[in-house]
């Protein structure tokens, strides 16, 4: 079963006030409950179904959970939000009569009720208070309970984030001496890698003006050799022109020095002197030039000039 105890105002007693205990079983109020109110001297008891909670909220038009809700905050709940009024009939109550307590909602001044219930006088009230009495000392002693539970956990938590906190400084000042370790570190290898990089360029440097000064010999030389072969070439084409020329000077000089007719007779001494007065320059030419290619002679066919010199003779 629950319980619930809390102070009420009576709107026709603003100075005095009552205590209004609260039982129910089930979920929530919806399933009926009792109630109990006293003024210290006085007690009266009463009860509310199941069935007359479901009558007052059809009668109000709203919803059963919607009424459960707005009854047990008025009831029950004191830090509400939303202002609840009560009144006793008859007012100030009799102690051997029967009362009725009534509850209203309030809201922007306009009140609607609730509900009301039926209150029997407690015949013997001390018993009625001495119940409410140990029921507000339990009630205090379990909220005691908690709150020192609260406060244990809210200690153990303090020490947790006050350990997390050295635990946060002490990582962080190890971060820093490690972000200030490799700092230096990648300086060092920074400072390396750059004079590695400026002593291969050095060396790139060094094989370029190498090469370049090697590119200019080898022009030179090219140079002296074209200029060899071109003097090579000159002298060639000199003793060339000149072993040339020889055979047709001796071709063309024995039809002017010999008018007689004799001296067209073939003779094979004839013959071989040609021979040898045309192969002789390019013998001279190839020992002169020591392997130079030799210049192709042109030899008179035997044949060929004696018909020249049967010609000459007819």
């Amino acid at each position: 079963m629950h319980m619930s105890v809390r102070e009420i105002h009576v709107s026709s007693e603003p100075d005095s006030s009552y205590f209004l205990r609260v039982d129910w079983r089930g979920r929530d109020l919806g399933s009926g409950f009792q109630l109990l109110l006293t003024d210290g001297q006085d007690a009266w008891r009463g009860e509310v179904s199941e069935a007359a909670v479901s009558d007052e909220a059809e009668e109000l038009e709203m919803q059963k959970e919607k009424y459960v809700q707005d009854l047990r905050q008025a009831l029950t709940d004191t830090n509400s939000s939303v202002t609840y009024s009560f009144s006793l009939t008859p007012s100030p109550p009799n102690c051997s009569s029967t009362i009725t307590l009534a509850y209203e909602k309030v809201q922007k001044d306009i009140s609607f009720r609730l509900g009301s219930v039926s209150l029997n006088v407690v015949p013997e009230p001390a018993e009625a208070v001495r119940g409410l009495l140990t029921h507000s000392l339990e009630r205090g002693n379990t909220l005691e309970r908690h709150n020192q539970a609260l406060d244990e956990e809210n200690q153990r938590l303090r020490q947790e984030q006050q350990r997390i906190t050295a635990e946060l400084k002490r990582y962080a000042a190890g971060k820093e001496a490690l972000e200030a370790e490799l700092y230096s570190r990648f300086v060092l290898v920074l400072n390396e890698k750059k004079a590695k990089i400026r002593s291969l360029q050095e060396t790139v440097t060094d094989l370029q003006e190498a090469r370049s000064s090697e590119g200019k010999k080898k022009g030179n030389s090219g140079k002296l050799d074209q200029t060899a072969d071109q003097e090579e070439a000159a002298e060639e084409d000199e003793y060339g022109g000149s072993t040339d020329e020889e055979p047709g000077e001796e071709q063309t000089n024995p039809a002017l020095a010999q008018p007689t007719q004799d001296s067209f007779t073939p003779s094979p001494l004839d013959d071989s002197l040609n021979d040898i007065t045309d192969v002789a320059p390019c013998r001279k030419r190839r020992l002169r030039h020591l392997g130079a290619p030799e210049a192709e002679v042109k030899r008179p066919h035997p044949q060929t000039s004696q018909k020249k010199r049967l010609v000459l003779q007819t």
